[in-house]
């Protein structure tokens, strides 16, 4: 195991190295540096990007993802379902309900067509290719890839976000992948829509604005990208709308946790809108992102 510590100052090293990971430093601090700095150090067949805020579900997940790979030289790379802890706040579980944030939610439901095209494996996972113009939004939580594949990936210059990595695995034409349907990994996320509303601003001018120069964002900023984002402002922030499909889904899955829906959606095309126009990268990020062909 490798753990990248970007600057601790708790007993974070020491824990590590008793349990017997191998710590290397970080000196840029922000995780997609450290796991940068991991994959290029990862001497093992597969890498696994695994955040704080995760946990393996099952003694045997280690096992299981390496035999997808060993089983099949042509599998890229593994993910799953993530879940919630049972002691996770009551919001972590809305989160479950739609495995990501309101805004890749509503932007990004290609893995529905995939699952419903996958070829069904023995131990309960799908295997599928995934198309270049039809991109999942897979990074971190789990994400287990083929080292030797996204190596020189990792090995460019500057910011490389786990998402554009995974993307660019696919573009390769390393397409094949097994997604496991049932738990796979538990993603004890946030407590609060203040928790959320704080990641958000984080990622949006840590991540988004502030690296938007070196990262390769063409297969998120598509014209199809655009038509719903647009969309997702007006759903967002017409909470009648937004609460009508809530209920509607709380119905179909007999889950109260939609009820958190409206608000999710709301607080964040608000906090993603206050960041656009408060940061002049934002700002500029929003303009190249509209005239872009």
């Amino acid at each position: 195991m490798i753990v990248a510590d970007g600057g601790s100052t708790d007993a974070t090293v020491e824990v590590a190295e008793r349990f017997g990971a191998r710590v290397i430093p970080n000196p840029n601090r922000l995780a997609e540096f450290g796991v940068k700095e991991g994959i290029l150090a990862a001497r093992g067949d597969f890498v696994v990007v695994f955040a704080a805020d995760n946990e393996l579900v099952g003694a045997d997940w280690l096992d299981r993802t390496a035999r997808c790979f060993e089983a099949d030289a042509e599998v890229a790379a593994v993910f799953g379902r993530l879940v919630s802890g049972a002691d996770d706040a009551p919001l972590n579980k809305y989160i479950e309900l739609i495995q990501s944030e309101p805004l890749n939610w509503f932007l990004n439901r290609n893995l529905e067509h995939y699952l419903a095209r996958g070829k069904a494996r023995p131990d309960s996972g799908l295997e599928f290719e995934v198309e270049p113009d039809r991109p999942l939004v897979w990074g971190a939580n789990g994400l287990a890839l083929r080292t030797e594949w996204v190596r020189p990936i990792w090995s460019r210059a500057g910011y490389v976000a786990d998402v554009d990595a995974f993307h660019s695995l696919v573009v390769s034409g390393r397409r094949r992948v097994v997604y496991y349907p049932g738990p796979y990994c538990y993603h004890h996320q946030v407590v609060g829509l203040s928790d959320l509303r704080r990641k958000w601003l984080r990622n949006s001018r840590q991540h988004l604005f502030g690296q938007a120069a070196e990262r390769d964002l063409a297969w998120v900023t598509g014209p199809g990208f655009r038509r719903r984002a647009l969309l997702f402002g007006l759903y967002s922030l017409l909470p009648p709308v937004s609460a009508a499909d809530a209920l509607r889904r709380g119905l179909r899955d007999r889950s109260p946790y939609w009820a958190y829906h409206p608000a999710a959606c709301f607080l964040q095309a608000l906090t993603y809108a206050e960041a656009l126009a408060r940061d002049p990268a934002g700002r500029r990020f929003l303009l190249e992102t509209i005239v872009r062909r």
